[in-house]
């Protein structure tokens, strides 16, 4: 390109939003992006293990290569030029693809920032063709001369060797190193609505006028009368509700008939919660299945289990079809009477003022209330993680 100023501007702007990525990230503030929110596409991939590399954002890795390209476009380089089109190009397919097949979410300010680097990395190329031969890696005798002549520039020629390593570092550390919490924990109480009915049966509180919660009446996994209690809000189109689902179960198979774990739906979808962020189509169903769920329980508690592990389990049935499946489980006549039961719309309305509650505080999703008013935001990192964080709340032996 003739003017260096093109190429800059997208420097700049590179620069630009990764200043405000890696700032809201350092921050902890990444469902505060404009346009996103809890449970948006934002907040997912920001959260998840792929946004850092041992222990940096990306987002700062990426404002330091964009500084740096900003400095070498006031002394052009054909080696420098190309090694930074070689790492933003496979920077940004790399993240690209974890969007796509690995998070499977989509942050519109993430891949502006990778639109940028590709559209910058083809300006770098464009650029190669108009810097002087003497920039050249060495091949021939000109450029070997050259660097003869300049020797500080000598070093240049590996520039986009350098690329290409960094470029394997990349992926391999986040696979293989140390993997970042997705997680975080802290003390809170729910406080009950004003004039909330009261069930028979059991009722336990995990703070000194908190909430109460009836291991008899909502729906659980686990033995109504189990010593300890714990309770999870999630939503069926959550993949980390989905992977705290799996870890849970680890729990329960090291620990069976130990624990009740109350488990009450907060869609994430604005259709139902206010709370909810900005609407997200891959939670567009969650009100529907979450009164599926609801309804299910109050049609026939005994066969819920079977209910709650096939909406976990496939979480991408249409509201239709997924209304059919569960009517086969508990009867299609008891299902449709109970979904306008009254107690459905009021048990899911407490459960989303729940999730407003403990949201201010933290928005991952899922949340799990323990003893003490110990909550859990978020998916640990592995299922080993969770069950120590367990046993040291509860005071269990291995």
């Amino acid at each position: 390109m003739k003017s260096p100023w093109v190429l800059r501007s997208f420097a700049f702007a590179g620069l630009g939003i990764c200043s405000y990525l890696g700032a809201l990230k350092l921050a902890g503030k990444t469902t505060s992006l404009a346009g996103c929110g809890a449970g948006s596409g934002c907040s997912n991939v920001l959260g998840s293990e792929w946004s850092q590399f041992f222990g940096i954002p990306v987002s700062i890795l990426a404002w330091g290569v964009y500084l740096a390209l900003l400095i070498a476009s006031f002394r052009p380089s054909r080696p420098l030029y190309l090694a930074f089109a070689i790492c933003l190009t496979g920077a940004a397919l790399w993240f690209i693809g974890l969007l796509y097949f690995t998070i499977k979410s989509v942050c519109p300010w993430c891949l502006a920032m990778h639109t940028i680097g590709i559209v910058t990395s083809i300006i770098l190329v464009l650029s190669l063709s108009q810097l002087p031969a003497s920039n050249l890696p060495a091949g021939g005798p000109r450029d070997r001369g050259a660097y003869s002549k300049n020797p500080s520039k000598a070093p240049l020629r590996f520039a986009p060797f350098v690329a290409l390593a960094s470029l394997l570092v990349l992926p391999l550390g986040q696979l293989l190193g140390p993997k970042p919490d997705t997680h975080a924990r802290s003390r809170e109480v729910i406080r009950d609505e004003e004039g909330a009915p009261r069930d028979a049966g059991r009722e336990v509180s995990f703070s000194r006028g908190g909430k109460r919660y009836n291991t008899m009446t909502l729906p659980h996994l686990g033995p109504s009368a189990a010593k300890h209690v714990m309770v999870k809000y999630f939503d069926y189109t959550c993949s980390s509700c989905r992977k705290m689902h799996e870890q849970l179960k680890f729990v329960e198979e090291k620990h069976p008939g130990l624990f009740c774990t109350i488990l009450l739906p907060a869609p994430l979808h604005r259709t139902c919660n206010p709370y909810a962020a900005a609407q997200d189509q891959k939670h567009e169903h969650a009100c529907e299945l979450a009164q599926l769920s609801l309804a299910a329980w109050r049609a026939d508690p005994g066969q819920w289990p079977r209910v709650h592990e096939q909406l976990i389990s496939t979480p991408d049935l249409p509201p239709e079809v997924a209304e059919a499946a569960v009517g086969q489980i508990v009867g299609h006549d008891a299902l449709t009477k109970a979904l306008e039961s009254p107690w459905v719309k009021r048990t899911l309305r407490s459960s989303i003022q729940d999730f407003g509650q403990l949201r201010a505080r933290n928005p991952l999703m899922p949340k799990v209330m323990c003893i003490g008013g110990q909550v859990l935001h978020g998916e640990p990192r592995s299922k080993e993680a969770l069950l120590g964080t367990i046993r040291q709340l509860y005071k269990l032996g291995p």
